[in-house]
């Protein structure tokens, strides 16, 4: 079990979205620090004010820090940058904030420090809870895909991702404490026509991911995965405009959910030590189909893998086979019209 009671949360994408809603969520949980990284100024600023009015019905007297930071995860400096400025609480509207001049005086005063690798280790924060949720989607078939969206979703949601991971593991190895959530998809476990990038991405993700934890858990570094069905979004919304007509009529086939809902149920089972985290009863029969590799959370999932896969396996078969039926209509609509 986590407790996250004086923790240091930092968000990739939290400006909007499902990152945004796990943020407001965060608060109930009391941290230290909330850093919210995002690539949109304005986003990043309308988040902020939006979290501190939450702060203000959560609990008037609540003090919590709230850092905004501007970051590309596909640029390999602005992460440098980015980072950086995570580490020393260089929050994007510092300066535009704070009236004492002395503050901001060496907030640039560290920074130059840490260029010249000069920085005490007291001045660094601890970054004792990273959320990965920042991602490219393209939603297209594979042939009306451009090699620019193949580029970046490569920078964006892998390397853009396992650099920051990276960083952060360095700083959680010194204390030897830490929690990474990677917001992941049910794609990533069930792959879905017109995803072929994004979810490449997302499965190559998992399994960095995983591997991590066989590696960091010993030096209690804990690494989970959420695998999340469509969520309200405005970047749904977005991507909705794009849809191939199958992939439309697939995720007909469960339900979308609301960020906010989706951000309480990921951080109560995050609380509980799940490393393996899925939504409503889809999500939990994925889960299930997948278990064979995954060490069971519990004596009592083992008994739920063994007594009901052989279920599950038929009930997903149903689905394979009115997948496959969609899809076939649509090229046969094509070849014989």
């Amino acid at each position: 079990m986590y407790i996250f009671f004086f923790f240091f949360f930092f968000f990739k994408g939290g400006s909007e979205g499902l990152g945004f809603s796990l943020a407001k969520r965060i608060i109930k949980e009391k941290p230290k620090t909330i850093t919210l990284m995002s690539r949109n100024v304005e986003k990043l600023k309308d988040a902020k004010k939006l979290i501190l009015s939450e702060m203000k019905k959560e609990k008037p007297n609540l003090n919590i820090k709230i850092n905004i930071i501007r970051c590309d995860l596909s640029v390999k400096a602005s992460i440098k940058e980015a980072f950086d400025n995570v580490l020393i609480n260089n929050s994007l509207d510092k300066e535009e904030d704070e009236e004492n001049y002395n503050i901001a005086y060496r907030t640039r005063s560290r920074m130059q420090k840490m260029e010249r690798n000069d920085i005490d280790i007291c001045d660094i924060n601890d970054i004792d809870v990273l959320i990965c949720n920042a991602a490219y989607v393209s939603t297209e078939e594979n042939n009306k895909l451009q090699m620019y969206d193949l580029i970046y979703t490569i920078n964006t949601n892998i390397y853009g991702n396992i650099d920051i991971i990276s960083k952060a593991i360095i700083h959680m190895k010194r204390k030897k404490t830490g929690l990474i959530l990677f917001i992941n998809t049910e794609g990533a476990l069930y792959p879905i026509y017109g995803y072929s990038f994004y979810l490449m991405s997302k499965s190559s993700m998992w399994i960095y991911t995983h591997i991590l934890d066989q590696e960091l858990k010993y030096y209690n570094i804990h690494i989970a995965n959420a695998f999340l069905p469509s969520i309200e979004t405005p970047g749904f919304i977005q991507e909705n405009l794009k849809k191939p007509e199958v992939t439309r009529k697939i995720e007909k086939l469960t339900n979308t959910i609301n960020s906010d809902y989706a951000a309480d149920k990921i951080i109560n089972k995050l609380k509980q030590g799940r490393k393996f985290i899925t939504l409503r009863f889809n999500g939990y029969m994925l889960s299930i189909l997948h278990s064979g590799y995954r060490n069971p959370e519990s004596y009592f999932d083992y008994l739920i893998y063994v007594s009901f896969s052989n279920l599950f396996i038929f009930i997903s078969s149903l689905y394979k086979l009115y997948i496959e039926y969609i899809i076939k209509k649509k090229f046969h609509s094509i070849l014989y019209n």
